[in-house]
């Protein structure tokens, strides 16, 4: 069935992989041993390319799931018969698509959706119609960086965009369609990044929204976004492979693949590096990072040849640069819009302070300039089917979604009914845990939770962490009891019963050593837990389970364990939310295991340094958006998680190891540009500094596109259908799309009628369009008084709603927010667009209309 050089390429990775699997090589081989001979062939195929870590988390039998799953679509689906090998195995077979949790799920999805595509003929037309049963199980929600499961997202009806694309390739593969992830790691034109979909018909990959469905392919509202991004990539976990693809590198067993061509216009940049005396620094690695929320951020490390050279295919805007090697670095600003070599001397040891010129440098970061690579026309025709079967696809969603509600039974628990709704399908669950007694921890338990803990936490596992933690609550006062002994997640892990496993896993005298000093249990880690990074993923990271089973894991795994391992044993313990270090709790602080000798060395807490940062107004400082601090680590700086800290005043104090930092402050214009500032400087042990932040502001020119927006069509009072550009009529005028009675349109409104002798002036030369949901938001207060104060200004109704959100995607502000403020010229040119409640967005954009 598969031919000999897959059975070799797959006997060959497994022989590879053995001395890694000695903790688990028993219950492998009594699992070959049931297998048949093709399904053995894809089982040594799986442990012998998987993230090392995968094999100590999951049972033989549920990797066997996915290859008798695909190896019946091989057999009795003719598109997926006819797929080249590589491309099967690696797109349909694979079991893992991101950083998701595992469970066999291929025959549930394709139990779902077998009846769905009975009639395609195409696989083309499976894909469109497929991805509308994605729209009808899952929509878009912002949540944590852990990954749900594909299961998760379909019992929730909710995931983020990395989830929500996992969701729709399992979906796909379910059936036998190719299918991978897409990834922009960050955007350069906006703070954040995104993924979506590609799917291989007819020899090659086509791209779409995941459960954002259209009724063609190549289009997605992403499409104008990734035609300014950097880079776009996708993964593959083995390199058996004949496509031609260009790879950008490997990283552990995942190879990455550079696909921005098929998005941006692109570069093919070369960068050399030169060590110290001006020779090739053969062996250097080069770091390429995108300035993305106030951080610089890695996006792909190549290594230099013999020439000391590497080469990327990168979009035409600006990217940071860092070469390092034996201590030394390089780094510079390159714009790939204008340069196609670049070239980085090894001039700075990291080792010396000579470097460190403790002063702001500024820089602007240019973003690649929008183009058209995938517009992605429609028909009208083709929009309001689309709108229909959207429609229809979200009233299934919440209908699915409500009726997983008991609220009877949520009644007897008022106080976490909240917890419950938020649980969805896994309502069931949560509720077996309340019920099994009456003890008051498993409420506080249930609310130590987080959003996405709700969605699949098992009872099983909650009851591990409050039978394990109860043992020892008197020990301890309420807070440290509930956030670093009762609480079952340590960071963003999937939550497993690893107390019970731990308990049962260390001997008698092996616990009562950790227990009296957890200093021990930080030693026997560095003894007994390895990592071998060539064999992982390190987007992952392994449960305590998995990390004590094959004695494997990194970094993270290892912290998570230390503070796992305190836990199960009564020792309050955390991962420090800023430095992300492992703690546990001595006397009234927590200390870091392998530190107590450095601790004991110095004044204690007075030997941290204290940095005061002062600005002018606080309320525009805001960690991860305009500015963050970064600690030099090894060869990098790693930016310490401040997010959500508050300036209650024109000064804060940060209180620090000591060590070499670096500040980066960020102001980004509406045309994706950003104007940074960095400053590097020392912190010695107990020093106090004090440091003004600097943040270079825009002027009018920098706020200014033009980005032309697409028609769209709207009702007028009177009834009839109209064209946006129509009304416009080719001049000049502002969009208000607007929400009545909420907040941030009550704001804007009262802002035009306190400046409404200037807006009756700009209406007679210039279309101020009202665009509302209906004729009832006419009867608002508020928007009454606006129409009757500036009498010029023309109403129109979106009663579909689904206007705004393109408009913002094209203006390149958040799509979520009302009102949608555009200024235009020339009819559809947007050249300034503002969504939410933005202090002094009215007053800018009558100076902008004015100004012509």
């Amino acid at each position: 069935m598969f031919s000999n050089h897959l059975k070799e390429y797959a006997d060959r990775k497994y022989e590879e992989r053995l001395p890694y699997l000695k903790g688990i090589r028993e219950e492998l081989e009594e699992g070959f041993r049931l297998c048949t001979p093709a399904q053995e062939v894809l089982m040594r195929f799986f442990y012998g390319t998987m993230p090392l870590r995968d094999a100590g988390e999951y049972e033989f039998r549920v990797f066997l799931s996915f290859v008798k799953h695909a190896i019946w679509l091989r057999e009795h689906v003719e598109w997926c018969a006819d797929l080249p090998e590589d491309i099967f195995v690696n797109h349909v077979l694979y079991y893992r698509i991101n950083s998701e949790d595992i469970s066999g799920n291929r025959a549930f999805f394709h139990e779902q959706l077998k009846d769905r595509i009975a009639s395609c003929q195409d696989p083309a037309e499976a894909v469109l119609a497929i991805n509308y049963w994605c729209a009808e199980n899952a929509a878009y929600e912002a949540s944590d960086m852990r990954t749900a499961s594909p299961m998760t997202v379909y019992r929730s009806g909710k995931g983020r965009c990395g989830e929500e694309s996992t969701f729709a390739v399992t979906a796909f593969r379910s059936v036998g369609i190719p299918a991978r992830q897409v990834y922009t790691p960050r955007w350069a034109h906006c703070d954040d990044n995104h993924a979506w979909v590609e799917v291989w018909l007819h020899g090659r990959w086509y791209f779409l929204g995941a459960c954002e469905p259209e009724e063609i392919l190549n289009k997605g509202w992403f499409s104008n976004a990734s035609s300014r991004a950097l880079l776009v990539h996708s993964r593959c976990f083995s390199d058996f492979t004949e496509e031609g693809e260009a790879c950008i590198g490997k990283e552990g067993v995942t190879w990455f693949y550079n696909n921005t061509v098929t998005y941006a216009r692109t570069k093919n940049l070369t960068v050399s590096v030169t060590d110290p005396e001006g020779k090739p620094a053969e062996g250097a690695e080069v770091s390429f990072e995108i300035l993305n929320m106030a951080e610089y951020c890695s996006v792909a490390v190549l290594t230099a040849d013999e020439a000391g050279e590497v080469r990327l295919t990168l979009g035409l805007g600006d990217i940071r640069i860092r070469a390092m090697l034996n201590g030394w670095c390089g780094e510079a600003l390159v714009s790939a819009a204008v340069q196609e070599r670049a070239a980085l001397r090894l001039d700075t040891d990291l080792s010396q302070t000579d470097w460190i010129r403790d002063v702001w440098e500024q820089e602007e970061v240019k973003a690649p300039a929008d183009y058209p690579v995938n517009p992605g026309l429609v028909t009208p025709e083709q929009k309001q089917r689309r709108r229909e079967k959207l429609a229809a696809a979200n009233r299934l969603r919440e209908r699915r979604i409500n009726a997983y509600y008991d609220e009877k039974a949520a009644d007897k628990y008022p106080g976490e009914k909240e917890r419950l709704r938020l649980a969805a399908g896994n309502f069931g669950e949560l509720y077996c845990f309340l019920e099994r007694d009456t003890n008051p921890d498993r409420k506080a338990l249930l609310h130590s939770l987080r959003v996405k803990d709700c969605k699949d936490a098992k009872a099983d596992v909650l009851e591990d962490a409050l039978q394990y933690a109860g043992a020892f609550r008197e020990a301890w006062e309420e807070e440290t009891y509930r956030k670093y002994l009762l609480c079952p997640w340590v960071y963003y892990e999937e939550l497993t019963p690893y107390r019970s496993f731990i308990s049962r896993y260390f001997t008698d005298g092996e616990k009562a050593a950790f227990a009296q000093d957890p200093e021990k249990i930080q030693e026997y880690i560095c003894r007994n837990i390895a990592y071998e990074p060539e064999q992982d993923y390190r987007t992952i990271c392994a449960t305590p389970s998995g990390c004590l089973k094959l004695k494997q894991g990194n970094a993270l795994s290892r912290k998570i364990l230390f503070v796992a391992i305190c836990r199960t044993l009564g020792i309050p313990a955390r991962i420090n939310r800023v430095t992300q270090e492992a703690e546990y709790l001595c006397g009234d602080g927590f200390l870091v295991p392998g530190k107590q000798e450095e601790m004991a060395g110095s004044a204690g807490a007075d030997s941290k340094a204290g940095l005061t940062l002062r600005v002018e107004d606080g309320r525009k400082w805001i960690y991860y958006q305009t500015w963050t601090i970064g600690r030099l680590d090894g060869m990098q700086f790693t930016t310490l998680d401040y997010e959500g800290m508050g300036w209650e005043g024109p000064a804060y104090r940060l209180s620090l190891e000591a060590g070499v930092y670096r500040l980066l402050t960020a102001s980004r214009m509406p045309n994706g540009n950003q104007y940074t500032s960095r400053r590097i400087f020392t912190l010695k042990e107990g020093e106090e500094k004090e440091i003004f932040m600097s943040l270079r502001e825009a002027g009018m020119e920098d706020m200014l596109v033009r980005n032309e927006i697409p028609d769209f069509e709207v009702t007028d009072r009177d009834g009839r259908k109209r064209s946006a550009a129509d009304i416009m009529g080719g001049g000049s005028g502002v969009f208000f799309f607007l929400e009545e009675g909420a907040e941030p349109t009550e704001h804007v409104l009262n802002e035009l009628i306190a400046r409404a002798e200037d807006w009756k002036a700009a209406a007679e030369q210039a279309t101020l369009l009202f665009i509302l949901a209906g004729e009832e938001a006419l009867s608002n207060a508020t928007v009454k008084r606006t129409l009757e104060k500036i009498p010029g200004i023309t109403v129109v109704f979106d009663t579909e709603g689904d206007t705004a959100e393109p408009v913002a995607r094209r203006m390149y502000v958040d799509p979520e927010k009302l009102p949608l403020l555009v200024v235009t010229t020339g009819g559809m040119t947007g050249i300034y667009g503002s969504s939410g409640y933005n202090v002094g967005s009215v007053d800018l954009m009558h100076k902008l209309l004015v100004k012509g």
